[in-house]
């Protein structure tokens, strides 16, 4: 029988948060509770309540149109978005294939290009100064720089 401990059997059967590296990230299975459920509510507002927005993305392989809530920052040089799943996801994937995509955040929908994922130190300067601390120290596994 593998040493197993209670704290981390609890963790994970609870669907805390796994850390790989240094990076910490939501669990793979919340990402379908968010397509199927919190996606769906916050769908109906991201778009127009800062810092939610809704990526217009379209699929790499199936060529169909998808909308996604997210959390975005913006600047006048562009957006960050922080990966709270992983650098895996599709909207980002999407994103980065097109080389753009449409984004609706607070009230106006606005064509971004050049999408790249990026470390925290690259997308520190694009977020709010008093929000760079708990990013930091979320250690997200990414972010998504876009242009304007």
């Amino acid at each position: 029988m593998p040493d197993v401990r209670p704290d981390l059997a609890v963790a994970g059967a609870i669907g805390c948060g796994r850390r790989y590296g240094s990076r910490m990230h939501f669990p793979r299975f919340m990402r379908q509770v968010n397509r199927v459920f919190t996606n769906q509510v916050f769908g109906t507002f991201a778009g127009f309540v800062l810092p939610f927005a809704i990526v217009h993305h379209v699929g790499r392989r199936s060529g169909r149109h998808y909308r996604t809530p997210v959390v975005a920052f913006g600047s006048s040089a562009g957006l960050v978005i922080p990966m709270t799943y992983g650098r895996d996801v599709d909207w980002a994937r999407n994103m980065v294939s097109a080389n753009g995509a449409e984004v609706e955040r607070g009230g106006r929908r606005m064509v971004v290009r050049n999408p790249r994922i990026v470390g925290f130190e690259e997308a520190a300067a694009r977020l709010p100064e008093a929000a760079r601390p708990v990013f930091r120290a979320a250690g997200l596994p990414g972010y998504v720089l876009a242009d304007l």
